[in-house]
């Protein structure tokens, strides 16, 4: 067979295979690219690479669970909506100047992401800017990260940016 023939019948194949393996699938938040029955976020993949590539972190803190913040965030937390509430395990908690974000497990109730402000010494949910629930298929960090960038008001932009999801629930 000669060449190019040759390249043009593997062109053929190659897109044979991956026409019957691989598809797009529109749905409410996008698409999603199916490989063999299996929904990948791509596109969310891509926004997560991009985010890691180009924000600034440097003015967003990590809090330890010994952080004077880490506790009041768990304890404003708890104290929202018990009985339920008073089950909150917090995955991660970042902060930035007088605002707080915390990812939080509870044993009864969904998932979510809570920002809160302290003013004057008192720490409060923002009650618009509550993400709570699963996000998949879709990848859950460029999700809740644009859902609270529009609820979060006058939070500091580089908080949401810096939200790396730590729990397997966001996984």
């Amino acid at each position: 067979m000669k060449k190019r023939v040759s390249l043009a019948v593997l062109g053929l194949v190659l897109a044979g295979v991956a026409a019957s393996h691989l598809s797009w699938e529109e749905k409410d938040n996008g698409y999603l690219l199916v490989i063999d029955g299996r929904e990948v976020d791509v596109l969310g993949q891509l926004r997560n690479d991009w985010n890691r590539a180009l924000r600034n972190c440097t003015r967003v803190s990590f809090l330890s669970a010994q952080d004077p913040r880490y506790l009041q965030a768990k304890a404003t937390i708890q104290a929202y909506s018990p009985p339920q509430s008073s089950s909150a395990q917090l995955a991660g908690v970042w902060a930035a100047g007088d605002w707080t974000l915390a990812e939080v497990e509870f044993a009864q109730l969904l998932p979510a992401v809570v920002l809160m402000h302290t003013v004057n010494g008192a720490t409060a949910i923002v009650p618009s800017a509550v993400w709570s629930g699963y996000t998949q298929p879709w990848k859950a960090a460029p999700h809740i990260r644009r859902y609270l960038s529009q609820q979060g008001g006058a939070a500091p932009p580089d908080l949401f940016e810096c939200f790396e999801p730590q729990s397997a629930s966001f996984h």
